[in-house]
């Protein structure tokens, strides 16, 4: 009862600090979003690095996933998603970005779907209002025509890598489900750590040329705010998911993810001053009330 109590408050405070990275995205200048991204993953991997010297777990970790093949697929998989949400909270409203970013069971019923599993009741009409909710969102910007504005375009292409980055956590989620029905999926810890090792990698050099990193270290706040975003929204949510999941039941784990736009959206009220769109309060209840549909047990 003691660990269950101590797994859902991590679970709270990952929520509640995921839903705080687009914040830090928007109070940082703009800047390159591979540049914040590599910035991000740095930050996190150097406060990592003493977990795996000194967390046995941590060590054998990381170690499972370097041997193991496909856990660089599922860490570029969720460095993927780092960088096209770091983007998308450049673009569009906090809020907005995280909702949509919430909705990975959308894309992992579409890919079982694709494999010959079909869905359950619930989940099927889970997905139809989520759906629809997505679209009472997103319709107001559909339109090409003329009227529409350089700002409404922008809008949309932060939801378009909003939805981008849902259905590259998907994917992970879904390979990682298949690798571990057949008792060959690496350690989910070791590929978290990896993560933040072949991110920081792959991304420094373009981040370097796009000249953001060192434009970030002239100045005091933005190195603040990097740390924040790499520490608060990166390493210890990171960190706290792991240890719930191990400790949750899986529909408990999956529901962090719900609670996660219901932060973002106070944080950008209270933080950034901004106003929610018309849209946004039906369009979310629909998606969020059709991702707790389909998190349901299957009828």
């Amino acid at each position: 009862m003691k660990q269950e109590r101590h797994a859902l408050a991590a679970a709270s405070l990952t929520a509640a600090l995921w839903g705080l990275t687009g914040i830090f995205v928007r109070l940082l200048p703009p800047i390159a979003p591979v540049a914040v991204t590599a910035g991000r993953l740095m930050v996190a991997l150097v406060v990592a690095l003493p977990l795996l010297a000194f967390w046995d777990a941590g060590r054998q970790g990381m170690r499972n996933a370097l041997g193991h093949p496909l856990a660089y697929l599922l860490a570029l998989l969720l460095a993927g998603y780092y960088l096209l949400a770091t983007a998308a909270f450049q673009m569009a409203p906090v809020a907005e970005v995280a909702l949509l970013l919430s909705t990975p069971p959308l894309f992992v019923l579409t890919y079982r779907r694709l494999r010959g599993d079909r869905p359950a009741g619930n989940e099927l009409a889970g997905a139809l209002l989520a759906v629809a909710g997505m679209g009472v969102i997103l319709a107001p910007r559909l339109s090409l025509a003329d009227a529409v504005d350089a700002a409404d375009h922008a809008r949309l292409l932060g939801d378009s890598l909003a939805i981008g980055a849902a259905a590259l956590t998907a994917g992970y989620a879904w390979l990682f489900r298949r690798l571990a029905a057949r008792a060959i999926a690496p350690s989910a810890l070791g590929v978290t750590f990896l993560t933040l090792l072949l991110g920081s990698v792959v991304l420094a050099g373009p981040a370097i040329v796009s000249g953001g990193l060192a434009g970030m270290t002239a100045d005091a706040s933005q190195i603040s705010l990097m740390l924040g975003l790499g520490v608060l929204c990166t390493a210890i949510p990171s960190l706290g998911f792991a240890f719930a999941s191990r400790r949750l039941p899986p529909v408990a784990t999956a529901s962090i993810s719900l609670f996660i736009p219901l932060f973002a959206a106070l944080f950008a009220h209270f933080l950034l001053d901004e106003a929610m769109s018309p849209t946004l309060l039906p369009g979310g209840a629909l998606v969020l009330g059709g991702l707790a549909w389909m998190l349901r047990k299957r009828t």
